[in-house]
């Protein structure tokens, strides 16, 4: 038909019609044609129906391939073309080569392996452990947990089964912030000239953190400063006579109006009456993250204990005829997973399969979370909210710092010249006479002028030296990821993370030590029975 000049689409179409296949023709005609592959295309197979159901239904490749290599099915046809017969589906390099039918149903581990691994890592440690080589693992009873005999396979059906004081007359403010700002001032029980005060010295010996937290929303604003002076300076009656018709929140603003930067001294306030409480609990948090950091880094019997877990892992993975090979180390996240797999018996779990491995190896490995004892607690430290804890102590003190050398400056030039008449001060503003160029021996010898500038010494001597420490820690954090292998790219773990898991899989452990004894409880009282 081609050498009569009939195009290629209409040869192509007749192809199709006689049951050929047309592709051949986009190929080279001079080489032979090659033998197309009979039989049933691997997606209609009934043989493999179950696993395309599987695909179906959205289960991932990963986990359709694990069932079929339990069944004792190549799960390598399935990277192959799934509308070719089974001998043709199968990738380059592996259809010449049979893989041989596992007889058993194995239990796996789907643990999470690590590639390379850092020289300093746990896993590079438990490499050149000889005492690693020399676990010895009950062959039959290994056997007679994590194998079963396949078989046949169970049908779809089966499967299946599975009261309040009267109000003064003038109300400048917004009312409902007036009461509320009234019911918070009366448990204050202090006049409030005595309030502006304390609030004009930063005295912390008068009021608590509460009280100031409580009173801080109630400053004035200043579209109410400008309402409270417009007030006040109005023609009608004395100053006393209009202060007395204010209700009571706005008798405290009134006061708080006369105090030079009100605002930043009543936070600098509740910044020195919340520093030391602050400051202690943020050190106790970040020692804890230190002496964590050299528990989990310096446990010789965490490391072996990993060590038999990843021996008796591998055993599990490998047993068979598979391909897999064995892993060199597992990520931190697999110790979560331990307690998922299960034995054929339908009770013993992986991990208490490990502890009786190491009952009957090295039996002091059961108490290696007497090594954790600081771990056990770390976990409740969130190391993002300590660093922004930290961030916000540095910039209110920082505020602290510039008011103290605004105050002690204003003391300096107490007898500057008057400021000319209609120049109002801004007594709320954050604007500072500070001057910026002064020598740290000027700043300091300022600073120790005034009580605020001593605490301001004291308190940037104290985070200073916090500073230090969680420097310190996230050193050792880090150095503590790369042992465990977990300093990838990809790797996003943090202190509460990590410390988390350690801390489950210590309770996991422990919890199936329990069983593991009572079963060895039982055996021993049977056969005293018998």
């Amino acid at each position: 038909m081609l050498k009569v000049g009939m195009p290629l689409p209409v040869v192509q179409h007749a192809m199709t019609r006689d049951g050929l296949d047309p592709t051949i023709l986009e190929g080279d005609h001079s080489k032979p044609v090659q033998e197309t592959p009979i039989g049933v295309p691997l997606k209609e197979d009934p043989a493999y129906s179950k696993y395309f159901k599987m695909l179906k239904l959205g289960l991932p490749m990963g986990a359709v391939k694990n069932a079929m290599e339990r069944d004792g099915v190549d799960s390598a046809v399935m990277d192959g073309d799934h509308n070719a017969p089974v001998s043709a589906s199968k990738p380059n390099g592996l259809s010449a080569k049979k893989k041989e039918k596992d007889t058993h149903r194995r239990t796996r581990l789907h643990w999470e392996t690590l590639g390379e691994v850092n020289s300093n890592s746990v896993w590079a440690a438990l490499a050149d452990d000889e005492e690693m080589e020399q676990i010895e693992i009950d062959e039959a009873e290994f056997t007679n947990l994590f194998q079963a005999e396949i078989k046949s396979a169970p049908t779809a059906a089966q499967s299946s089964n599975s009261g309040s004081s009267s109000r003064n007359a003038v109300q400048v403010i917004d009312p409902k912030r007036a009461n509320n700002g009234g019911i918070i001032l009366a448990r204050l029980r202090m006049s409030y000239d005595d309030m502006a005060k304390v609030v004009d010295n930063v005295d912390e010996s008068k009021m608590t953190a509460i009280q100031v937290q409580g009173i801080i929303e109630y400053m004035p604003t200043p579209t109410e400063r400008k309402s409270l002076r417009d007030y006040m300076k109005s023609g009608q009656g004395g100053s006393e006579e209009k202060f007395e018709k204010l209700c009571e929140c706005e008798k405290f603003m009134v006061a708080m109006i006369s105090v030079k930067q009100s605002r930043m001294k009543l936070r600098a306030l509740l910044f020195k009456l919340q520093f030391r409480g602050c400051i202690q609990d943020l050190a106790h948090d970040v020692l804890s993250v230190e002496k964590a950091c050299d528990e989990l880094s310096s446990s010789v019997k965490l490391r072996k204990l990993f060590g038999i877990v990843l021996n008796v892992g591998n055993k599990l993975n490998t047993a068979g005829p598979s391909d897999k090979r064995k892993a060199s180390a597992f990520s931190i996240q697999s110790l979560l997973k331990l307690n998922q797999a299960k034995a054929f018996d339908n009770k013993t779990t992986f991990l208490q399969y490990v502890v009786l491995v190491v009952q009957r190896n090295n039996e002091k490995l059961l108490n290696f979370k007497d090594d954790l004892k600081t771990v056990a607690k770390a976990d409740k430290i969130y190391w993002d909210q300590c660093i922004n804890e930290l961030e916000e102590m540095e910039t209110q003190l920082e505020i602290v710092r510039k008011l103290a050398l605004h105050e002690a400056n204003s003391k300096k030039n107490i007898y500057s010249l008057p400021k000319k008449k209609g120049v109002q001060d801004d007594y709320d503003s954050d604007n500072l006479n500070i001057d910026e160029d002064m020598s740290l021996e000027e700043e300091v010898s300022l600073l120790r002028s005034t009580k605020i500038g001593m605490f301001a010494l004291g308190a940037i001597k104290k985070v200073s030296q916090l500073r230090e420490r969680v420097d310190i820690a996230k050193d050792k954090f880090s150095r503590l990821l790369e042992y465990f292998g977990e300093d990838g790219d990809n790797s996003k773990m943090d202190v509460h993370e990590l410390f988390a898991i350690i801390n489950t899989f210590c309770r996991d452990f422990e919890a199936a030590r329990e069983v593991v004894n009572k079963q060895e409880e039982a055996k021993v009282s049977q056969f005293i029975l018998t």
